[in-house]
């Protein structure tokens, strides 16, 4: 399993979290990229966001996944 974070905004007030996400690796590709866990003020938060915001979030972590698989050396399996 590989872990990797990221800052976003999230809720009507645009409070700052700390998204981190988790996937796994083989020769080909990656898979099962998804939300582990998604923090606040030092507290792990995301049981408390709505699904719309859960789905927001989902979406730009799809988007940055891209983006770091294409930008950053992926680690050796």
């Amino acid at each position: 399993m590989n872990i990797w974070e990221f800052d976003t905004t999230v809720g009507a007030g645009s409070e700052v979290v700390t998204v981190v996400c988790e996937y796994e690796q083989d020769l080909d590709s990656t898979f099962n990229e998804s939300i582990r866990e998604v923090w606040f003020e030092g507290r792990n938060c995301i049981g408390l966001l709505s699904d719309e915001s859960f789905k927001e979030l989902e979406c730009e972590a799809a988007m940055r996944f891209q983006h770091h698989k294409l930008n950053y050396k992926m680690e050796d399996v």
